[in-house]
Parts: structure tokens; C-alpha cells; sequence
């Protein structure tokens, strides 16, 4: 009876409100996204100087050399920084306890151990995030890279790079990505090349996405923690196969706007002297004189990175929320992603969710 009460209460609500609308004139304008509207605008502006502007069609290709670099960049910071974040997220979820009387030699050896990786952790994370991103950068590519450059070089020539070779002549591929350099050639690792980049972005990533994930570990209950350790499971399997799958559920909003976050921050390592889009827009400029056209592009491709990046994790997020409340795993097939993301596009454009 109470549950017929509240619906009917509900349908009253929501009829007297569409109502309201109805008087009104012109409601329907208050619901559309305008701000969505505003930067299609400018998009399709850009989008049309490109088909029909020689110039523009110039500059866009120049920068779009870089669009790839800029990508890997992304991607493959961004992997290690959720490598990075996990396990000191991991760490910093529990806090240090001091040793108790009567415990074991090896359980007191273990509680030391853990402080002391926990401050060390601490004081990364504190470090990393008390600092400009732009400011570590500098310190990776002309003050760590240079002092640790020639023996990891060294490594690589003489493990890491016959392997390569091999593969690379069986591929008929002859450029390593990573290091800016010919596979056939001497490895080199200078400050301007992607790998320091990716270490760099990995790092500043890595202190700032320990936190997401902290936070996301610590607003499990601890009686899973405990119901997992009665039925018999480790430390470790406890974390993997219960507290770190809601963890990350819960905080994947916050993971998906720090990878938009980095798209945008690739174009920090342009100091770097790296040829990502950003420093390909800077030397252009710099020699045609045509910045408002120049920027005008570059603009346009990050703004296509990013809002296909937001796309495609909201389709993750109501993916994932979907199956969270109906409590079964469903299929996600990949032909199912431009489906998904054509309803988010129709929805932000004042369309009915179905």
C-alpha cells in the first residue's frame, strides 16, 4: 500500500512539473546543451577551413605527424602510471603499525619493512605532488636522464637490442618508438626522446592516481577484508578478486577524467623538445607566422581527443553501473561502442534516454 502511495505520489509530481513546462514558453530552450552546441560551432568552423583552405589543409598536414606520437605518449603514460598508482595505493592504504609484544621475528621485520616503504612512498607522493608537473619534467630530461642514461644504454645494447634486431628483420620494421632511435643502429636515450617523456608523465601520474586508488581501496568495509581471510584466502587474493575490482568501479570516473588529464599534458613534454603535436604547432608557427591558424588546428585536435576520450569512458561508466544493479555480467562486444556512443551523443543533445 505504502509503495502505490509514494508511485502515485511520484506520477503527480512529474505530471504537474511537465505541465509546467507546458505553459511555459519556450521551456525547451533550458534544456538544451548549448555549451555542447558552442563547441560543435567552432569545431565545424575548423573542420570546414581545413576542406577548403589551402592553408589550413597545410598546417593540418604538418601537425598531423604528430598525432600518433602524441597517442603513444598518452597511452602508454598512462599504463604506467596505473601501474605505478596501484601498488603505492596499494601501500598507503594501510597505514604502519608498531610491532606487538610477543610477535614473531619475522612479523617484526615485516612491520619495519612496511614503515619504511610507506614513508618512502609518502615522500614520493608528496614530492610528485607538491611540484609542477612542468618543473619534473625539467629535472627528468636535463638532470635524471643525463646521470642514468649511460648505463641503462648500455643494458639495452647489450641484452635488449640484438632481440630487437632479429624481430625487426623478421617484420621488416627499423624504428624503435621508444627511444627515438634505429633498431639497427646503438640504442640512445637523450632528454628529448618519447621514453623520457613516458617516465616523466608516469611518475607526476602515477603519485596522483596512488590517491584515486587509496581512496578507493579504503572505502571498502574491512569485514570483506575479514570474511575473505575466514574463508581462507591471502592478503593478496583477498585484493585481487574482491577489494580491488569494487575499488576500481568506484573510482573510474576519477581514472577516466586523470586520462583526459594526460591527452592535455602531452603537450608539456613540447619543453622536452619532443615532436608531438604541440611542439610540431610551435615550430610551424614559429616560421609561417600563422598562429591563429596554427593553434586554431591544434585546438581542434585535442578537442576531438578529448571529448572521444570522455565518450568513450561515460560508455565504459554506464556499462559498468548497468551491471553493477542488475548483478550480472553481460557480453561488451566491440561493434556495441559506436552504438553506445551515438546515444551519449543524442542524450547531451537533449535527447530521451531509452
Amino acid at each position: 500500500m505504502a509503495v502505490s502511495d509514494s508511485t502515485d505520489d511520484y506520477s503527480k509530481r512529474k505530471d504537474a512539473s511537465e505541465r509546467r513546462h507546458a505553459r511555459f514558453p519556450g521551456g525547451f530552450l533550458f534544456r538544451v546543451p548549448w555549451w555542447l552546441l558552442i563547441l560543435l560551432t567552432g569545431w565545424f568552423i575548423v573542420v570546414l577551413g581545413i576542406l577548403r583552405d589551402p592553408e589550413y589543409q597545410r598546417i593540418y598536414e604538418e601537425l598531423s605527424a604528430g598525432i600518433s606520437l602524441t597517442l603513444y605518449l598518452a597511452l602508454t603514460s598512462y599504463f604506467g602510471s596505473l601501474l605505478i598508482g596501484l601498488v603505492v595505493g596499494l601501500v598507503r592504504s594501510y597505514p604502519p603499525l608498531p610491532p606487538e609484544v610477543g610477535m614473531r621475528p619475522g612479523k617484526v621485520l615485516g612491520r619495519i619493512g612496511h614503515t619504511a616503504v610507506y614513508n618512502l612512498l609518502s615522500v614520493y607522493v608528496e614530492f610528485m605532488r607538491g611540484i609542477p608537473p612542468l618543473v619534473f619534467l625539467l629535472i627528468v630530461g636535463f638532470i635524471i636522464i643525463p646521470s642514468i642514461s649511460d648505463p641503462v644504454v648500455g643494458f639495452l645494447n647489450l641484452y635488449v637490442a640484438p632481440p630487437l634486431r632479429d624481430l625487426s628483420q623478421r617484420l621488416e620494421l627499423d624504428y624503435l618508438l621508444l627511444f627515438g632511435g634505429r633498431v639497427n643502429a646503438e640504442v640512445t636515450w637523450r632528454g628529448r626522446d618519447p621514453a623520457t617523456a613516458i617516465a616523466g608523465l608516469s611518475l607526476v601520474y602515477g603519485a596522483f592516481l596512488s590517491e584515486v586508488f587509496r581512496s578507493g581501496i579504503q572505502s571498502i568495509h574491512r569485514g570483506q577484508m575479514e570474511a575473505a581471510k575466514s574463508l581462507g584466502m591471502t592478503f593478496f587474493q583477498a585484493m585481487r578478486h574482491i577489494v580491488i575490482p569494487q575499488a576500481v568501479r568506484r573510482v573510474l570516473p576519477e581514472l577516466g577524467n586523470n586520462f583526459i588529464s594526460m591527452i592535455k599534458d602531452t603537450s608539456l613534454v613540447t619543453i622536452l623538445g619532443t615532436s608531438e603535436i604541440t611542439q610540431l604547432a610551435r615550430q610551424w608557427s614559429g616560421s609561417s607566422f600563422q598562429y591563429l591558424q596554427t593553434y586554431a588546428v591544434l585546438s581542434l585536435m585535442y578537442l576531438t581527443m578529448t571529448v572521444g576520450g570522455s565518450m568513450i569512458v561515460q560508455t565504459l561508466e554506464n556499462y559498468l553501473r548497468v551491471e553493477t544493479i542488475t548483478g550480472t555480467r553481460r557480453q561488451f562486444p566491440l561493434l556495441e561502442v559506436p552504438r553506445r556512443l551515438l546515444r551519449n551523443v543524442y542524450v547531451a543533445l537533449g535527447g530521451k534516454r531509452r
